[in-house]
């Protein structure tokens, strides 16, 4: 069996990786025949770690500055001519003899700055003139701002070829299913498998708990999320956070997804803390999606805005704080019946993290609950290794509401 994923597997935010890659070692096991081809959106091929944290930061804050109709004029020109080159010839070759095309990992549905609609609206092409099935598995999907965004996407989202339509929340399948897709089920994020993937061993006790802080660059914040504070308030908060939690008897371990804006951003919260001797630690920058997977299962609390930290905690069975920024992270903490834990992020809050944090730790991941989440995430490869297995070349599906029972995934009492 010949499989072609897209996804941004090589994002320098190792979070996106950590997806790619518990898809594929979840497939493998299940299909051992399969072979995977892993093509990353923007045309990486491995995590280059060369490239300077500020390029990012400026052309985000471009983007931010001009008015939104240039910005999706440019943007759209200069993907276009970028994928022509770089991206559609190998996309073509590697969809020639391919069995399935499988879109997933990320909140790939969006149509911020038209990134994702143009490079989707590509692969729908691509996939259509190989006449190969797709299966959407695992994505997130943002609402709509942009008509020409939603033009793009319609291209995947109603393809002939779109045989499978999985997205990882019950709000996603909400936004999906207002665009008219049929069928849709929800597939939980293949991250929550990453302690299935990666196992590792008891948490050792500690004479003080250690909390990793997860920092991230304001300008990505500011660019995705909504009503964030300037960029200097949230360097500050994050000092005060680390303070706070070290005056409540915490240990501190700041780290990053590993995207390099978030680590400049990163040195500079924990180079100005002082005072604070060993009980306040930079965490080693994490080079794949393992080393960050068993960082974070390392932790014996995680607080962080980055959606990823947070599904790792929980794969691990790790208490966590989500800082609220963006609505991928409420839809993830609804699922999972934790959403008290998810808070937002500002002077008044920072000032109670410590008292929440006790009390997440008092209350700690309900087993039943992590079962069944970690269930459903099992039972929605397996209905995806089916469709690989039912034909080499599975035939089209008509669209209609799948028999995959989804369990409710509200809070349960164990």
């Amino acid at each position: 069996m010949r499989v072609v994923t897209f996804n941004v597997k090589f994002s320098p935010n190792l979070g996106d990786g950590v997806i790619a890659e518990c898809l594929e070692a979840e497939l493998a096991r299940r299909l051992t025949c399969i072979n995977i081809n892993a093509l990353d959106l923007a045309g990486r091929t491995d995590r280059d770690r060369r490239a300077k944290a500020g390029g990012r930061v400026l052309a985000l804050k471009a983007l931010q500055a001009m008015p939104s109709i240039l910005r999706d004029v440019l943007v759209e020109v200069v993907l276009r001519f970028r994928l022509k080159r770089k991206c559609r010839p190998i996309w073509r070759n590697a969809l020639r003899d391919a069995d399935l095309a499988i879109v997933g990992g990320g909140q790939l549905i969006q149509d911020g700055d038209l990134n994702f609609p143009v490079k989707l609206s590509i692969v729908a092409s691509e996939c259509r003139r190989n006449n190969v099935p797709i299966a959407l598995f695992g994505v997130g999907v943002a609402e709509g701002h942009s008509s020409r965004g939603a033009a793009l996407m319609s291209s995947l989202l109603h393809a002939d070829q779109l045989v499978f339509a999985g997205v990882r929340d019950t709000e996603s399948a909400r936004r999906l299913r207002r665009r008219g897709v049929k069928g849709v089920i929800v597939t939980p994020d293949p991250g929550l498998l990453a302690s299935q993937v990666w196992p590792l061993p008891d948490r050792p006790h500690r004479e003080r708990p250690v909390v990793g802080v997860g920092i991230t660059h304001p300008v990505v914040l500011q660019h995705h999320g909504q009503g964030q504070s300037d960029g200097p308030t949230i360097v500050e908060l994050y000092r005060s956070l680390v303070r706070e939690l070290l005056a409540s008897g915490y240990d501190v371990t700041c780290f990053s997804n590993g995207a390099r804006e978030d680590q400049a951003c990163l040195d500079n919260v924990v180079g100005s803390i002082d005072a604070a001797g060993d009980r306040l630690t930079r965490a080693a920058d994490c080079k794949t999606p393992q080393e960050l997977a068993q960082l974070v299962g390392s932790f014996d609390a995680v607080i962080a805005h980055r959606l990823h930290a947070c599904i790792l905690a929980y794969s691990y069975g790790v208490v966590h704080v989500g800082l609220n920024w963006d609505p991928k992270l409420a839809a993830f903490f609804a699922n999972v019946g934790r959403s008290r834990y998810l808070v937002d992020f500002n002077s008044e809050t920072v000032r109670t993290l410590p008292v929440l944090l006790n009390s997440a730790r008092a209350e700690p991941i309900c087993d039943v609950q992590h079962e069944r989440v970690l269930a459903l995430t099992n039972a929605s490869i397996d209905r995806l290794a089916l469709l690989l297995k039912r034909k080499a070349r599975p035939r089209l599906l008509e669209h209609g509401e799948s028999v995959l029972h989804t369990m409710r995934l509200s809070k349960v009492s164990s």
